[in-house]
């Protein structure tokens, strides 16, 4: 009995020896985890109406676990061109300055874009991959109620009773299905130098409970607020103002392309494939016409 008990010792522990080598082996031979990170290109091309051909970025997508940098991300020396019926434009790369301003541009500022024109986006990257989009300009449109040159912000900062919303009115586009309004203060820090006569007196930010300072919350710090509307009437609430001084309001007719791109950045900051209108590669090309205007917003204490 003791000989057969040692001689099942051994062959147990000679079977937990050969399990242990055994799921060594197999699990050592599967497969690590996929690290390697593919890149993508990413185009943002909008041609606006009555303007020269500028601000067409190409960019190469970059991997979460870098931090991410504009300058390395774009791609200067790929071959962009845009065409309509009559004539085509080979860009030109401006990485002069500020790399937010780095993008494809034509050099010749007296070709402006048509409107009601159809225009094809053609891009050959470094590496041989072909880009392509197409957009439809929107009709020119204009002011039938302008934002008057000065605004006084209400005394009552919280109920706003002594004095109602300024409304703003255009003419209608055939074929848009909403506007964009770009609400932007053009200046944060001053404010008496566009006074009458001028002062040294500095800006400050209205009182707003919808853009108090909470950690993590960018949009207290940006200038630009962006609205979409489906009429051609905006009322100008003063809950959207975050600083008094010198503003300007655009509103846009954009096709589709640019609405439903913009559109997507007003719930979520990441971009959406799916909302793209260019073929071999993620992002846009789309185009609208603008009519803008500048105003005074006056303090409603001193």
């Amino acid at each position: 009995m003791r000989l057969n008990f040692k001689r099942e010792m051994r062959m147990s522990n000679r079977l937990i020896t050969f399990l242990i080598f055994f799921i060594l082996i197999f699990f050592g031979c599967e497969d690590s985890p996929p690290t390697d990170y593919i890149p993508q290109y990413y185009v943002e091309a909008f041609l606006i109406v009555d303007e020269p051909i500028d601000g067409i970025k190409l960019m190469r997508t970059q991997p979460l676990t870098d931090t991410f940098e504009l300058a390395k991300a774009l791609i200067k020396n790929a071959t962009v061109k845009i065409k309509n019926e009559k004539r085509e434009f080979l860009l030109e790369f401006r990485d002069t300055g500020n790399s937010t301003n780095w993008s494809y541009f034509y050099p010749d500022t007296s070709i402006k874009i048509e409107p009601n024109t159809t225009y094809f986006l053609e891009i050959l990257t470094p590496d041989g991959k072909k880009i392509t989009g197409k957009t439809t300009t929107p009709s020119r449109f204009f002011w039938t109620n302008r934002p008057p040159d000065t605004l006084y912000y209400p005394k009552d900062s919280v109920k706003f009773t002594d004095k109602a919303p300024v409304k703003i009115r255009w003419s209608s586009v055939q074929n848009v299905l909403y506007y964009l309004i770009m609400l932007k203060c053009i200046d944060t820090l001053e404010y008496g130098k566009y006074l009458n006569p001028p002062s040294d007196e500095k800006n400050r930010r209205v009182y707003n409970p919808f853009y108090e300072e909470t950690e993590g919350r960018r949009e207290y710090f940006e200038t630009t607020i962006w609205d979409a509307m489906p009429n051609i009437e905006y009322p100008i609430f003063w809950v959207i103002f975050k600083w008094f001084g010198k503003h300007k309001i655009v509103v846009y007719s954009p096709d589709f392309n640019f609405l439903r791109w913009v559109v997507q950045h007003f719930r979520s900051s990441q971009v959406i494939p799916l909302l793209s209108s260019v073929d071999g590669a993620i992002g846009v090309f789309g185009s609208a016409s603008k009519i803008e205007a500048e105003f005074f917003l006056v303090k409603n204490q001193q």
